[in-house]
């Protein structure tokens, strides 16, 4: 059972994650459309549907990942105990908000014509970058597998 502190700590990797999300996302659209343009394909974008496939693993990769990672990594830095369970906590509670704050600002209809890139990515990315930020602080703690003794000789008989 988490302690309270532990559960402070991931309220508060929670915040980071959301935080790091909100600034990305803007940032992200916009880096895209500067990597197509700088590339001299812009003309691609023309492809609506196409194009979607491809700015979903862009955003999953660079904002969903990386706010779970931060959020992952500071909880992973507070916490030594209870990984396995409080580390979902920030992946949640960053997804969480920011779906309540595209809700309150935006247009709360969009979830229902992308769950996919609305619900799903962001959710799953969230929470697999939290894991791996709190597990990159914490891997010499975690149960090392048994080393076969080294002392056991190996012979090989030919047989004369």
């Amino acid at each position: 059972m988490p302690e309270r502190g532990d559960l402070l700590h991931a309220a508060i990797g929670g915040g980071i994650c959301f935080l790091t999300m909100a600034v990305l996302v803007d940032i992200g659209q916009i880096a895209l459309e500067q990597i197509l343009s700088t590339l001299g394909i812009a003309g691609v974008m023309v492809f609506h549907d196409q194009i979607l496939i491809a700015k979903a693993i862009f955003t999953f990769g660079l904002i969903f990942l990386t706010s779970g990672f931060l959020g992952g990594l500071y909880v992973g830095y507070q916490t030594d105990e209870n990984l396995r369970t409080i580390l979902a906590i920030p992946g949640v509670i960053g997804f969480v908000a920011l779906t309540v704050l595209i809700a309150v600002l935006g247009n709360p209809s969009v979830f229902y014509s992308d769950i996919l890139g609305r619900i799903v990515f962001p959710l799953f990315g969230n929470i697999v970058g939290s894991y791996l930020g709190g597990y990159t602080l914490n891997w010499s703690t975690e149960e090392e597998e048994e080393e076969l003794p080294s002392t056991q000789k190996l012979s090989l008989d030919l047989g004369k």
